[in-house]
C-alpha cells in the first residue's frame, strides 16, 4: 500500500518560518522541501522545521542534508529548530545535529514546539537587550566602581 503524496507548507508567523514536511519517502524529495525553505532563509534567521509521517535519514552526509543546512543557516544568526513526530524521526536529527553543528551550523533537534520556538526567541530577546543597553551615538557609558575602605577597587 502506497503512502500519500509528499506535502509541505512553508508559512511566515510572527518572528519565525514554519516549514512543515509530510510523507516524504525520498531524499530528493527532502531536497525538493530545503530547496524551497532556503528562498526563505535569505530574509528570516529564524526557522522552525517541522517533519511528519516520514522515513529517518541516517546517512545525511552522503545525501547533502548538511550542506542543505548550511544554505539555509547563511550566517551565525540563522538559527533552525527540527521537530520530529517518531522516536526514529527524533533520533535522525540529533544525529543531523550532531554533524551539523560539527561544521558550524546553528542547529537543534526538540522534542516539542514549544521549546523549539523558546530557542528561536530566545538569543533574540538576549540581543535585543544587549542593543537596549549599549550607548547611544554621542551618549557615554557610565561604569560604577566601588572602592573599599583601603581605596583598592
Amino acid at each position: 500500500m502506497r503512502r500519500s503524496a509528499m506535502t509541505y507548507s512553508i508559512s511566515v508567523e510572527q518572528d519565525f518560518v514554519r516549514a512543515e514536511l509530510s510523507n516524504r519517502e525520498t531524499v530528493k524529495e527532502l531536497g525538493d522541501f530545503l530547496r524551497a525553505v532556503v528562498r526563505y532563509s535569505e530574509r528570516y534567521a529564524s526557522i522552525v522545521i517541522q517533519v511528519r509521517q516520514s522515513q529517518p535519514i541516517f546517512h545525511v552526509e552522503q545525501h547533502g542534508l548538511i550542506e542543505s543546512l548550511r544554505e539555509i543557516a547563511r550566517s551565525p544568526q540563522h538559527r533552525i529548530a527540527l521537530l520530529a513526530d517518531t522516536a526514529d524521526l527524533q533520533s535522525s536529527h540529533e544525529y543531523l545535529e550532531l554533524l551539523a553543528r560539527q561544521r558550524g551550523v546553528n542547529v537543534r533537534s526538540f522534542r516539542s514546539e514549544g521549546e523549539a520556538i523558546f530557542w528561536l526567541r530566545d538569543r533574540r530577546q538576549r540581543a535585543e537587550r544587549r542593543q537596549s543597553q549599549q550607548p547611544r551615538p554621542g551618549e557615554e557609558r557610565r561604569q560604577t566602581v566601588r572602592r573599599s575602605a583601603s581605596g583598592v577597587a
